[in-house]
């Protein structure tokens, strides 16, 4: 993967969100621990997985009654997802998370955008479905991004989060007209080397299905870090 630098960085935001020690977050097949601050309030199970290992975070008042509806070893992220698609619970991923530090130059014009672009990205979101805005968009009045404008149209829109003064996590989306041209690519490679100027280390996760996103990940850059799946307890009304 990358130098053990950024390895060291990556490590250490993860076991400090697990509430756990660098060594022991990936150092035996399952590593449960309950929430600690970063995971407070979750009403569910997070679980990273890298080399044959894991950890999974559970809420404190129900660890038992989940954990005895873990699969039997190997515990791999496509069968603890199985093993949670029943109807009590919503399950994001597996999830491909990867990071980068030497990224490529973006192969269409880019600019960050400020709070001036607020408009043009108001008008991309228009176009884009809900779900894909609340997965990929961003808010240019609170986040770093980046855009690529077809003539004075925004078409692309990258921006990160700041997670643990560490990690740039990206979101992007693109217009649905302008999909699969190499847009939305440009924009987080402008984002990641913004990123990496502000000594952040860029993140990129989509679920592991999503194959394409996975290729423009990967043709970027990023290295394949770790896979997560999330299980979130449906709660009755």
């Amino acid at each position: 993967m990358q130098n053990k630098h950024t390895i060291c960085k990556v490590a250490s935001y993860w076991a400090a969100h697990f509430g756990c020690s660098t060594e022991a977050l990936f150092a035996q097949p399952l590593h449960i621990v309950t929430h600690a601050a970063d995971l407070a309030g979750y009403d569910g199970i997070f679980a990273l997985f890298r080399d044959g290992a894991a950890t999974a975070s559970f809420p404190l008042d129900c660890v038992e009654s989940l954990r005895r509806l873990l699969p039997s070893q190997p515990l791999t992220p496509v069968r603890v997802a199985d093993a949670f698609s029943g109807s009590s619970f919503t399950v994001i991923g597996p999830a491909y998370i990867g990071y980068a530090e030497i990224v490529r130059p973006p192969s269409r014009p880019v600019r960050s955008l400020a709070a001036s672009d607020a408009s043009k990205a108001g008008d991309l979101r228009a176009v884009c479905s809900r779900p894909e805005w609340e997965h990929g968009g961003s808010d240019v009045n609170a986040r770093p991004s980046s855009g690529v404008f077809a003539g004075s149209e925004l078409v692309a829109l990258a921006g990160y989060e700041v997670w643990g003064g560490v990690l740039a996590h990206i979101s992007v989306i693109t217009h649905p007209a302008y999909r699969g041209r190499g847009f939305g690519c440009s924009a987080v490679a402008h984002l990641a080397h913004v990123a990496l100027a502000a000594g952040l280390v860029p993140q990129y996760r989509t679920l592991e299905s999503n194959r394409p996103s996975i290729r423009i990940a990967e043709s970027l850059g990023f290295v394949h870090y770790a896979s997560s799946v999330a299980v979130r307890l449906k709660l009755a009304d």
